[in-house]
């Protein structure tokens, strides 16, 4: 078996148990980047090639997803953890496609479908526009011979500059838009933007009463299932408890999948 492969093997291995599934946290991220653990705030994973090895801080000390490092437990800013009661979601850190559904103190790894990118604000998956999440693009490692340049995904005058491993909003003159041709702000005609500025108002789920699935849910394990009259929304069950979450407006759920996506590319 190649190395690689051992490599991929292994880190399933270490992910059951931990409601991660079998989610490949580095899918769509940039290489050497450092993941946290879901479970565990002394051990975290280096991306390599779309593989997670995993790692291990010294004793006394905790990852911190944002620094990319090891540190003090007084500094560490460590996953969340899931309420005992409830229904949530957090963003897998410096990730845009993966969040942590929360159910009954029960944590799960997701990930969002075809590009589109977790939103804290709506609790789901959701178009990049609504979005704008570029953290799985930095890492820290800085070359003033190499700067990374990333256009924004919300606004076509908006464009990020990676330094020390995080997007900084830059803001281009007036009348002008970044094009990523030429790594600089230009005049409309020749940025060629096509980004659609966009608004709505969508109630996260940690915002409102869980609704009750009016399905019987298995007694262990979490479980994803379709909705039994609705295209847009599916059941939540999580050991023998479930609940009914909808998808982002213009999105159905995907039981192949097991999450939301656009319909075009949903085949029955």
């Amino acid at each position: 078996m190649k190395i690689k492969q051992l490599l991929t093997v292994l880190f399933l291995a270490t992910l059951v148990g931990h409601g991660l599934g079998d989610v490949n946290i580095c899918s769509n991220v940039t290489d050497n980047l450092f993941l946290p653990h879901i479970a565990n705030c002394s051990e975290y994973y280096l991306c390599v090639s779309g593989v997670a090895v995993p790692r291990t801080c010294s004793e006394g000390y905790y990852f911190d997803a944002k620094d990319q490092q090891c540190v003090d437990v007084s500094e560490v800013r460590c996953l969340p953890r899931c309420p005992a009661q409830g229904l949530s979601s957090f963003c897998y850190d410096r990730t845009c496609t993966k969040y942590v559904l929360c159910f009954g103190g029960e944590p799960v790894l997701r990930e969002c479908a075809d590009g589109l990118q977790y939103n804290a604000e709506t609790d789901r998956c959701d178009f990049p526009q609504y979005v704008d999440c570029v953290d799985n693009l930095c890492i820290r490692q800085n070359n003033a011979a190499d700067i990374v340049y990333i256009a924004s995904k919300a606004l076509c005058d908006k464009y990020y500059v990676c330094v020390d491993g995080l997007p900084v909003n830059q803001t281009c003159a007036s009348g002008l838009q970044y094009s990523p041709d030429c790594q600089c702000c230009d005049f409309p005609s020749r940025a060629n933007c096509a980004v659609e500025s966009l608004q709505r108002n969508i109630m996260p789920f940690a915002k409102v009463p869980p609704r009750i699935a009016d399905i019987e849910c298995p007694t262990e394990g979490a479980h994803f299932f379709a909705h039994k009259n609705r295209k847009d929304a599916y059941y939540y069950c999580s050991n023998g408890s479930g609940v009914t979450l909808d998808c982002t407006p213009g999105l159905f759920y995907d039981a192949k999948m097991e999450e939301c996506r656009e319909p075009q590319f949903i085949f029955t």
